[in-house]
């Protein structure tokens, strides 16, 4: 089975079979970047890019697995009502470290065109505290990623 329908099995999988717990995160943390991306109503080439780059680096992937990944969670980020179940996954699957690792995602793709719209922090918060991490962690990540 390729990257491609390990990704899909693990967004929808067959009745029978148990859910690839390490592709959902994956996703789930794709279509966080991407609604990221789309907060502001700008699609900036330089969010996209960082995307590619925040996905590559966090989850060891080649370009391939990078597209593979972006191509599966398109669809799903298109389609969300709402962003539930991709926290959940990450709630349910992260650690501490790693949810702080998620928002310091998020905030360099807000910031990837040097500019932080208010919608943009307004979700950042909102992703914050969904991810049940303090305040004091969105402000360590907007810090790290800004240098204000």
């Amino acid at each position: 089975m390729g990257l491609l329908e390990r990704l899909r099995h693990a967004i929808d999988p067959d009745p029978d079979e148990q859910r690839d717990p390490e592709a959902g995160k994956r996703i789930a943390a794709a279509v966080l970047l991407l609604e990221m991306a789309h907060a502001d109503h700008q699609h900036a080439p330089e969010e996209y890019a960082e995307i590619r780059r925040q996905l590559k680096a966090h989850f060891g992937l080649d370009d391939d697995e990078t597209e593979e990944l972006l191509a599966a969670a398109q669809p799903e980020a298109q389609e969300a009502v709402s962003l539930y179940r991709f926290l959940k996954t990450l709630n349910d699957g992260l650690d501490p470290t790693e949810k702080r690792q998620v928002l310091e995602m998020l905030w360099r793709v807000a910031y990837a065109d040097r500019h932080l719209d208010a919608r943009e922090e307004h979700l950042l918060r909102e992703m914050a505290e969904l991810l049940y991490l303090p305040h004091s962690e969105f402000i360590r990540a907007k810090l790290t990623v800004t240098g204000e």
